[in-house]
């Protein structure tokens, strides 16, 4: 099959969770003998074409009055309104896109998010009977935050302005042939308000390295240390749920450490370390994830968004690390499948503490590591996911008619 796959961005832009998804998979179903394009945007006004892999990579400018994804760079709201606006039925970016295919034409349009490019391409791909496969890697199509989160709290009503700038979005939606996610939660959002609700759908993770399970034994010095290290990854923002673990914790008696790794704002990381100066917690900045996730014992996983499924909990199966996380968005599908964890109510310090005690109580337990079922991480796997999203590229079965 020839699969023209589209996403906002394609390493090395913005490297995050989405990116290094559709990478993944691109390169996956490239090495299994499909021709696979990628249609993704970059800061130029010139079409780029290179080679990933076995995946062509054609980058093409961003039809829109800035960049949004210079880091540091907040425009006004009348600006940013324009720019969603713009992105509701975007013709120059769907001109470019149509121009695309019809050189490449592809058997099959695998959309991701759209951002940017905006959903008018669905009509043409239904034009000319291209099977339309999209996959949910966030809210994008009902959110113009993309989260569905906002002043801190989740949106469970759909606020008035993006109502105004997706409803376009939301009218496209019969135009997808099948709809995918990684967790079942981003699924039935969508369709509670109206998305996808008559489409075929099913789950599939993305791709992530289940070979990297780690024992006690390949930690020295931690089986038969006092306490517990527990450790939080990803960016320091709000929405990870950072306050609330500091709250917790710190509110906790007892022999323990906290690590935190990963970066943000510089002023708002500063005003948490002034409000809690304990010197049992480090503040790692970045760092390379075994080396993180060899140096602690308990995994945090805090969102308070509707996150869809954290990478973070993946790495913690794979490594066999005991978990402690949040009851936000889709992370409950797989936690409770850990081989040890805890959940807790995400906006809840002391629920979270009265788990830190738990773990506490009985340091040995919590320090070791247990392999995850490896049926489990099999569905994790480069051939298992890989397969699924070939085996719905090539299904007619679910077309609607």
């Amino acid at each position: 099959m020839r699969i023209l796959i589209v996403n906002t961005l394609y390493p090395p832009s913005l490297v995050g969770g989405a990116e290094r998804s559709v990478a993944l998979l691109g390169r996956a179903v490239g090495a299994r003998g499909h021709d696979v394009h990628v249609a993704s945007l970059h800061d130029g006004d010139t079409i780029i074409e290179e080679r990933d892999g076995p995946v062509t990579v054609h980058r093409l400018p961003l039809r829109n009055i800035y960049w949004p994804f210079r880091p540091g760079h907040r425009p006004s709201k009348p600006v940013r309104l324009m720019w969603h606006l713009r992105d509701r039925k975007n013709r120059r970016a769907t001109r470019d896109l149509i121009a695309l295919a019809k050189r490449i034409k592809p058997d099959v349009l695998h959309t991701n998010n759209l951002q940017g490019f905006s959903t008018e391409i669905w009509h043409w791909a239904r034009a000319n009977d291209i099977r339309i496969v999209h996959t949910l890697r966030d809210y994008s199509l009902m959110c113009a935050r993309a989260a569905l989160y906002r002043d801190r709290k989740d949106c469970v009503e759909r606020c008035a302005d993006c109502r105004l700038l997706t409803d376009r979005k939301k009218r496209n939606t019969p135009l997808v042939d099948a709809v995918a996610s990684n967790s079942q939660y981003v699924i039935d959002t969508h369709e509670r308000h109206g998305f996808f609700d008559d489409t075929p759908s099913r789950v599939i993770f993305n791709i992530a390295d289940v070979n990297a399970v780690v024992s006690s034994a390949e930690r020295p010095g931690r089986e038969d240390a006092p306490g517990l290290v527990f450790g939080v990854i990803g960016r320091v923002e709000p929405e990870k749920g950072i306050e609330v673990v500091l709250a917790a914790i710190t509110s906790v008696e007892g022999d323990w450490r906290l690590r935190i790794a990963g970066g943000g704002q510089t002023d708002y990381i500063d005003g948490l370390k002034a409000r809690h100066p304990d010197p049992r917690i480090d503040w790692m900045g970045f760092v390379e994830a075994d080396a993180f996730y060899d140096s602690i014992d308990v995994l945090i996983i805090g969102s308070t968004w509707p996150e869809p499924l954290p990478r973070t909990m993946i790495e913690s199966l794979a490594r066999g690390t005991p978990t402690l996380y949040s009851d936000a968005g889709g992370t409950p599908e797989i936690g409770h499948m850990a081989p040890l964890s805890a959940m807790y109510a995400k906006d809840d310090p002391e629920a979270l503490a009265s788990r830190l005690r738990l773990a506490l109580d009985d340091p040995a337990t919590w320090r070791a590591r247990r392999t995850a079922d490896p049926a489990l991480l099999e569905q994790f796997s480069e051939a298992a996911v890989a397969g699924r999203y070939i085996a719905l590229y090539a299904s007619d079965a679910d077309r609607p008619v």
